[in-house]
């Protein structure tokens, strides 16, 4: 037995449901993690002044260039495939002329999938992480300058 029409929007909207969850799930998740990486930063940072050495604000930099690998990591190996799913079905709803949609297809499997360079550039070169993470490596090169040394 098939759903007929008004059955498969009722998915439909069980899925956009779902998928606003997992986004949710995602999004959490990488601010916790941004929380994480930022504190760790800054403790580097604290450090190399309370030690008198300029070399622990290397670590900072390494703390921000791992917060910037793992999150885009996270959103190219789970969380963009959701997007595309969820554009697939917002686009459908809003102004598709085909007929047919896969219905309870969370990740889109079924449907268009995103090119390979489309889901790399979109997960890892996001504007606020890419953002925060040139900062964080900014701010710790110029820490870098004014931390004195001991001795």
């Amino acid at each position: 037995m098939r759903p007929n029409d008004e059955q498969k929007l009722e998915i439909l909207k069980v899925e956009m449901s779902l998928i606003q969850g997992v986004f949710d799930k995602y999004d959490d998740l990488i601010f916790r993690n941004r929380n994480w990486f930022i504190t760790i930063w800054a403790g580097a940072i604290g450090l190399a002044f309370t030690v008198k050495d300029p070399r622990i604000t290397y670590l900072a930099v390494l703390a921000a260039g791992l917060y910037w690998s793992l999150e885009g990591m996270m959103r190219h190996q789970y969380w963009y495939k959701y997007v595309i799913r969820y554009r697939s079905i917002r686009e459908w709803l809003n102004n598709s002329e085909e007929e047919e949609i896969s219905i309870y297809d969370l990740t889109n499997h079924y449907g268009k999938r995103a090119e390979k360079w489309e889901r790399f550039h979109n997960s890892f070169f996001k504007l606020e992480p890419t953002l925060l993470g040139i900062i964080m490596v900014a701010s710790a090169l110029i820490a870098l300058k004014f931390v004195p040394v001991d001795g």
